[in-house]
């Protein structure tokens, strides 16, 4: 993993590795969410361990509520996502979904902090999600070129801002809260777990 990796979309669609279901209220699915997708946004793939100046991360209804109720609690329908992308989505219907298509073969950042579309699908998640506006291209930008010094000074700062969050989840803990989960055999696969196995790479 290099800093002009740290922007780089996933080459395959996303396949769900948990299966929690029965909670009452969707804030309950938070720590599954943030194993699901690598403690990052989902759309644009800021981090959790990059400096924030919004309020963090939220959980987004792929459909929106508004559009389909039974979905506010249902964990397929849930993604994680930060604070902007999830208020820039809000109740749009047409966003393309990650496990529908490989973002990867859709989205592609420059080191200059652009996003260019490389099909249709690609150019739809630019226009509705606005993941070409100024502000987000400059801290894209930013950050490139902060990791990229970082990498070349073998500063163990980079190593801070690629690495995993301290606070891990460990989901065997919620195993027996949530009222089920139609893959248990996920958690054995979570970062959590892999870390207990020495599997967890120091950055990703």
């Amino acid at each position: 993993m290099t800093s002009c990796e740290a922007f780089a979309y996933p080459s395959e669609r996303h396949t769900r590795r948990h299966g929690p279901f029965g909670y009452s209220d969707y804030e309950s699915f938070r720590e599954w969410l943030r194993d699901e997708f690598c403690f990052r946004c989902v759309f644009c793939l800021y981090r959790e361990q990059w400096p924030q100046s919004t309020t963090g991360f939220h959980i987004d209804h792929f459909v929106p509520v508004a559009a389909d109720p039974s979905g506010e609690c249902r964990y397929e329908n849930l993604l994680y996502a930060c604070s902007r992308c999830n208020s820039v989505k809000n109740d749009k219907l047409a966003v393309p979904s990650p496990e529908k298509l490989a973002f990867g073969d859709c989205l592609f950042v420059r080191h200059d902090g652009t996003i260019d579309g490389r099909n249709d699908s690609g150019l739809l998640l630019i226009r509705l999600l606005k993941l070409d506006d100024p502000k987000i291209v400059r801290t894209r930008r930013m950050i490139l070129e902060t990791l990229q010094v970082l990498e070349q000074a073998a500063s163990p700062v980079f190593i801070d801002w690629m690495r995993f969050p301290d606070d891990l989840p460990d989901l065997s803990r919620k195993h027996k809260h949530p009222p089920g989960n139609s893959r248990p055999e996920g958690i054995a696969e979570s970062w959590f777990e892999r870390k207990l196995r020495g599997e967890l790479a120091q950055i990703y």
